[in-house]
C-alpha cells in the first residue's frame, strides 16, 4: 500500500516500510519459509553460521574487528549512514567470502587496493537461434594478471519488461568464464539462475526472456571488501522476433477505433 508521509525504513510488527522506483509503500512481512531458490536458502544458512562463528572468536579478535569498524560506515539509507559494529562488519565481509566459496576470515583484513575493473560493456545478441549474454572486457587489463585474492562477481536479476528504466534488485550469478578475445560469455550461469527463478510463484520472475531487458552489474571483491566505486553496471535488451512484435503491436492497436490513430 502506497502512502504519503516522511521517509520510512524498517519494520513494525508484521508491516514493513519499503521503497521502489514508484515511491514508498508498506508491505506485509514475509516469512523466511516462503518458496525460495537454493541460493537464497544457502544465504540464510550462511548468516546463521556466521553468527555462531562470531561467538566462537577469541575476545581479542572481536576487539580487533571493533577497532576496524570504527572507520567503516553502512550504505546510506534515507540519507543516513552510520558506523557498523564489529559484528556487522565481520558478517558483511565474510558473507561475501563464503558466497564466493572462500574461507571466512577470523581476523579483520586490511583495506584493499583494487585494480581497475576489466569489464567495460554489456550486450545481448542472438547466435544460431539462441541468445548470448556478453561482457566486454578491456584488452589493456589482462585477465590472468588479476590479484589471486580478487574475485569478479557477476550479479543480475530476472528478465524485466523492456520499458523498465531502473532495477534495484540483484542476485549473485557466479564468476564469468575467462574471456575469449575481449568477450566473456556468461549465458550459461544466467540461464541456470533463471531456471531457479522460474520456480518461484511470483509474476516478477516470469517475464518472458525474449524482448525483455536484463540488468547486470560486475563487482570486484578482495577479502570481502567490494569495489563499489569501480563496479560496472548496465542493461541490454534481448533481441525479439520483429514479425511477432509487429503482429502483437497491430493486435493491440486494433482495440481502438481507426479514427483515433
Amino acid at each position: 500500500m502506497k502512502f504519503r508521509d516522511v521517509p520510512q525504513s524498517g519494520s513494525q510488527g508484521n508491516t514493513v516500510a519499503s521503497r521502489n522506483r514508484s515511491g514508498p509503500y508498506h508491505r506485509a512481512r514475509v516469512s523466511p519459509d516462503q518458496p525460495a531458490t537454493a541460493a537464497q536458502c544457502g544465504t540464510w544458512v550462511n548468516m546463521s553460521d556466521l553468527s555462531r562463528l562470531w561467538n566462537l572468536l577469541e575476545e581479542e579478535q572481536r576487539l580487533a574487528w571493533e577497532r576496524l569498524s570504527e572507520g567503516v560506515h553502512s550504505r546510506s539509507n534515507l540519507g543516513i549512514s552510520g558506523r557498523l559494529s564489529g559484528c556487522l562488519l565481520f558478517k558483511k565481509l565474510n558473507l561475501v567470502l563464503v558466497t564466493c566459496q572462500r574461507q571466512p576470515l577470523l581476523d579483520p583484513p586490511p583495506l584493499p587496493q583494487f585494480s581497475p575493473n576489466p569489464v567495460k560493456g554489456f550486450e545481448i545478441r542472438k547466435v544460431r537461434s539462441r541468445i548470448a549474454l556478453i561482457l566486454k572486457v578491456s584488452r589493456k587489463l589482462p585477465w590472468q594478471d588479476r590479484p589471486p585474492l580478487e574475485d569478479i562477481m557477476v550479479q543480475s536479476w530476472a528478465p524485466c519488461h523492456p520499458g523498465t528504466r531502473k532495477n534495484d534488485l540483484y542476485s549473485f550469478l557466479g564468476f564469468p568464464p575467462a574471456p575469449v578475445g575481449e568477450e566473456c560469455d556468461f549465458t550459461d550461469i544466467y540461464l541456470k539462475k533463471l531456471k531457479q527463478w522460474r520456480k518461484i510463484d511470483d509474476p516478477r520472475y516470469h517475464v518472458p526472456l525474449e524482448g525483455s531487458k536484463v540488468f547486470v552489474r560486475v563487482v570486484q571483491q578482495v577479502n570481502g571488501w567490494q569495489n563499489e566505486l569501480g563496479r560496472f553496471q548496465a542493461s541490454a535488451l534481448v533481441p525479439v522476433d520483429q514479425h511477432l512484435r509487429a503482429r502483437e503491436l497491430a493486435a493491440l492497436l486494433g482495440r481502438w477505433p481507426a479514427a483515433n490513430r
